[in-house]
């Protein structure tokens, strides 16, 4: 794998439009598992004050993305943000995109006046783990359970 320097020229908000580009990402972080929804709820976190779709581009092709959300947190008596996702292109790990686009998220979240950033990671998956521990987060101790109201169809 060659090393790349500086690739990262610029992290920006995504479009409507960025959807096919960010596509091949996504289904690599969904392994695949993309339902016909997918592309309205991608839709609706670039559209809505709720939601926020960052990402990051070399040459023109994206190689991360970060989704996050905002919310009302009775535990923490206002705002807070949340990453829904993270992934990085493999041939642009360890080089800081991850943490560039977790540092532009956390500075809207301050502009929003959010009081934290909650984030799941994986138990399995100690890389992230390890990640979040890096940047400041801290484990919380929950479970968090799912009830599933409407059956997801796939593509």
């Amino acid at each position: 794998m060659t090393k790349i320097n500086n690739p990262i020229r610029r992290i920006r908000t995504a479009r409507v439009e960025d959807y096919c580009t960010c596509l091949p990402l996504l289904s690599l972080l969904y392994h695949a598992d993309i339902g016909p929804d997918f592309k309205h709820a991608f839709e609706e976190f670039v559209n809505t004050e709720y939601g926020v779709i960052l990402i990051a581009e070399h040459s023109g092709k994206v190689v991360g993305i970060l989704i996050g959300s905002y919310c009302l947190d009775i535990d923490w008596e206002g705002k807070i943000a949340k990453i829904d996702a993270l992934i990085v292109d493999e041939a642009f790990r360890r080089i800081g995109i991850g943490r560039k686009l977790f540092s532009r998220l956390i500075a809207m979240a301050k502009k929003r006046n959010c009081k934290a950033i909650k984030s799941r990671v994986n138990i399995k998956n100690l890389r992230a783990q390890k990640f979040h521990e890096k940047l400041g987060f801290e484990r919380a101790n929950t479970y968090e359970y799912m009830l599933e109201l409407h059956k997801r169809g796939r593509l």
